[in-house]
């Protein structure tokens, strides 16, 4: 099986919550990749699960690049991994990330992840 296939048929099967003010939306992963944030830079998956088993997963089952975090941004930025979604989401840049982060609290973010 083609490595994109692969991950395509992995992904299938997880599920992730995305947190917003109006109301929590869950959606398919492959969903998630294929969509992402849309016109709200900071949207992003704060749990996953096996739609399968119910099973909770740990976040790194979503690829760094569609994380939407802070560090997965930032690897954006640096280039370590491609912009997912080029065409429909606003990148923040460093200074617009730094002004977001001190008036939204996101220092203490439950689902940052580290490079």
């Amino acid at each position: 099986m083609p490595d994109s296939a692969q991950h395509a048929h992995e992904h299938a099967d997880i599920v992730v919550l995305i947190p917003h003010p109006y109301r929590d939306v869950e959606c398919p992963l492959a969903q998630w990749i294929r969509t992402g944030p849309g016109s709200r830079p900071y949207v992003r998956p704060s749990r996953a699960w096996s739609r399968t088993t119910g099973e909770e997963l740990p976040l790194t089952v979503i690829p760094l690049q569609y994380r939407n975090t802070r560090a997965s941004r930032r690897a954006v930025r640096d280039g370590l991994v491609p912009n997912p979604w080029p065409d429909t989401w606003h990148l923040p840049s460093q200074q617009e990330e730094d002004a977001s982060s001190l008036g939204l609290g996101l220092y203490d973010d439950p689902y940052e992840d580290t490079l």
